[in-house]
């Protein structure tokens, strides 16, 4: 086609009568956990817990580094409405960014990988049109989730978070993010050639800006104008006086300019390659293999080897990050006043800070390897879907080699990847005046992949049950990392609490050790695993 968005209008509304019971679960599922936590911080509003909440997160810099800054310095002004704004601003704003991103791969990348975006233009589409298209669908889903996420706080009617414009500040900050990380998504599906590649490099440029952030909201916040994430949080909704429009307004700007020149230049990328193709090919295979690539274990390490260096070494650059704020933390304890007034100087309540921070920053990054694991164990399923396993299993190739393969790789990868961080936040709080010991580390932080096996348990039998429903798993990993970084604020029902596989997992050090639980959660995971197989050994394999 010589006018290369041709039918643009065409393709939009063909993907919006395909794609709208997706998009319709995407905002309900975004509304329910950006604004459920808006009623249940009532407890928020006791000036005793804010008092405490205002030393542990306000003045806390380990706490600030994990959950973003805010302007307040009174605990008296440390209200329901500035509390809500630094809890949820920036989980929100990730939640949104990874949404967006897994969306436009999906429908951009994924699709010329699977060949519909071929046989899309073999009728009269312009060859920009599915990328303009897409664009378009995705502005309008973050519009319309901002209106109905300021409107859904609003009609809340919570003391504090009752003020219209400052929802609108919230929802609207949160969902450029959104759109923007969408768009980077769609420049590097344009110069990576398949769509695993493409999700890895824009996670990786995600973690990048998140880690950065995590540095300079310690240490000077003004930096924090040269890093995307920052800005919807720098706009320090809901705290009065410090609201700043003009932060919103180039947050917009920046953001929409950013996402133009992004589109523009993906324009121009796209038109240049074939479909299908990428600025940076695989590199030519070897004439031999190497023995290690024999057989079907060795095949899908070195198809997956390039995520799993990555996601390793990420996990080691993380845990480093993480264990720098063990010395701000114990600087924090030594010094703060108010802590030791609240605690009265008790040695044995300034470990407990620091072991509720472990059992914090361990779950939270326990979530993110689970999410690593989660990516691995898909792969089958994927590969299914290409009609990939079906030329295999022509092949001497048994259902279990294929199913305990992918398993067995996906849970030895995330076991590596926590150690590794683990690791690193040992290496890098060893020179703190109180250090923690190899095991303690160890054995607090290794306890939480019972969990992240009792996910992919969870995932390999979806996958052999009903593997078009897989990506449910997802929707679950969102509530545990909702229960986890909010669930002490919120006064939330117990039954709700109790769906949580982080509820039964002991808080070491914390806690004390539940064998019982333990090795329950583990023979659960390996009924569920056995269930999934037998499914997976009797149901057809899928196509498309």
């Amino acid at each position: 086609m010589k006018q290369p968005l041709y039918n643009t209008g065409v393709l939009f509304k063909t993907l919006i009568k395909r794609d709208w019971l997706k998009l319709v679960f995407w905002i309900l599922g975004m509304l329910a956990f950006a604004a459920s936590g808006a009623g249940k911080m009532e407890v928020a509003s006791n000036p005793e817990t804010a008092s405490t909440l205002y030393t542990m997160f306000v003045k806390n810099p380990a706490m600030v580094g994990l959950f973003g800054p805010t302007p307040i310095n009174n605990p008296a002004n440390y209200s329901l409405g500035p509390i809500f704004g630094q809890t949820m601003t920036l989980i929100t704003v990730l939640t949104f960014a990874i949404i967006s991103i897994i969306y436009v791969v999906n429908r951009s990348r994924k699709e010329e990988d699977d060949g519909i975006t071929e046989l899309f233009r073999s009728y009269s589409i312009g060859k920009l049109a599915n990328t303009t298209a897409l664009v378009m669908e995705l502005l309008l889903l973050h519009l319309i989730m901002a209106v109905l996420l300021a409107l859904s706080i609003e009609a809340q009617n919570v003391a504090g978070l009752n003020r219209l414009e400052s929802n609108f500040l919230f929802a609207f900050t949160t969902s450029a993010q959104g759109f923007l990380w969408g768009m980077f998504a769609l420049l590097f599906g344009q110069i990576f050639s398949e769509a695993s590649t493409t999700k890895g490099m824009t996670f990786g440029l995600l973690g990048l800006f998140y880690i950065v952030r995590m540095l300079t909201d310690v240490t000077n916040l003004s930096i924090g104008w040269f890093n995307f994430l920052s800005w919807s949080y720098l706009a320090f909704t809901y705290v009065k006086g410090h609201e700043n429009w003009l932060a919103v307004f180039l947050t917009f700007l920046l953001a929409f300019l950013l996402a133009f020149l992004i589109l523009g230049i993906s324009y121009i990328l796209e038109l240049k390659r074939d479909v299908g193709a990428g600025y940076f090919p695989e590199r030519k295979a070897r004439l031999h293999g190497k023995k290690g690539h024999f057989g079907f274990p060795g095949l899908v390490l070195n198809l997956e080897k390039k995520m799993i260096i990555g996601w390793l070494l990420a996990s080691f650059v993380l845990g480093l990050v993480y264990g720098s704020m063990f010395g701000q933390m114990d600087q924090f304890i030594s010094s703060n006043k108010t802590v030791k007034e609240l605690f009265v100087g008790n040695e044995t309540a300034a470990s407990a800070i620091r072991g509720n921070f472990m059992v914090t920053l361990f779950s939270i990054l326990s979530i993110l390897i689970a999410a690593f694991g989660v990516i691995l164990l898909t792969k089958m399923v994927s590969e299914e879907r290409k009609n990939r396993l079906e030329a295999l299993y022509a092949l001497p190739l048994s259902r279990l080699k294929v199913y305990s393969t992918y398993l067995l790789t996906a849970i030895l990868s995330v076991i590596l990847a926590q150690f590794l961080a683990l690791f690193g936040i040992f290496i890098e709080q060893l020179g703190n005046k109180n250090v923690l010991s190899f095991l303690e580390i160890m054995k607090s932080g290794m306890i939480w992949l019972v969990a992240v096996i009792f996910v992919l348990a969870i995932l390999s039998l979806l996958l052999g049950l009903v593997p078009r429903l897989a990506e449910l798993i997802w929707v679950y990993l969102a509530f545990l990392l909702f229960m986890t970084y909010l669930g002490k604020l919120l006064s939330l029902p117990k039954w709700l609490e109790n769906l949580s596989i982080y509820n039964y997992i002991p808080k070491l050090p914390v806690d004390k050790m539940n064998l019982s639980n333990v090795l329950f959660i583990l023979i659960l995971s390996v009924l569920l695993i056995s269930l999934g197989f037998g499914a997976y050994r009797r149901r057809d394999l899928i196509t498309g």
